[in-house]
């Protein structure tokens, strides 16, 4: 690896782990020639699926762009980058637990919409906005209206989440 510091390419490896549930493994570098410290991410390449949009077209999986839409709807909010950062990883790594090659956009939103409501309601209504793609401001009201009733607007699909054993099940058989 390069190092970041001073460009030279001497370094080595002082610990590794596992990371983001064992998808991915951390390495803690030292470089060897300015004694800089930096560390690096290995991912599996090309095991991320395809998403088919609500028109049905298809494109990979890109988890940076789902981190942009959730800066944009958290913006001037106070929900941390590591909370953003989470999220993305816990979508990534349930859709690699299920194997799957392909993935709905709206199953990608409604487990997002699902981790906003619990961190940041007004983050949850801008995310649904664009998601739910809100065309008057009735829509818009009643989503919001859900809040009063202690409904749980946010509330996904169950087949998300780290509690399901059918998760499990599937990997395992």
């Amino acid at each position: 690896m390069i190092c970041p510091y001073c460009a030279k390419d001497n370094d080595k490896v002082v610990d590794s782990r596992a990371s983001e549930s064992g998808y991915a493994i951390r390495r803690r570098r030292v470089c060897l020639e300015c004694n800089g410290r930096f560390s690096t991410i290995e991912k599996i390449e090309g095991f991320l699926p395809t998403v088919i949009k609500k028109n049905g077209t298809k494109e990979p999986f890109v988890p940076s762009k789902l981190k942009t839409s959730l800066e944009i709807a958290c913006s001037k909010r106070p929900v941390s980058n590591q909370l953003l950062t989470d999220i993305v990883s816990c979508v990534e790594n349930d859709i690699m637990q299920r194997y799957r090659q392909e993935i709905t956009s709206n199953e990608i939103g409604e487990y997002v919409m699902k981790r906003l409501y619990e961190a940041d309601k007004v983050a949850y209504v801008r995310f649904a906005s664009v998601y739910k793609d809100f065309t008057d401001p009735e829509s818009f009201a009643q989503e919001v209206a859900k809040f009063a009733g202690n409904e749980d607007p946010g509330k996904a699909d169950e087949q998300w989440g780290a509690d399901d054993s059918a998760n499990d099940k599937e990997g395992n058989e």
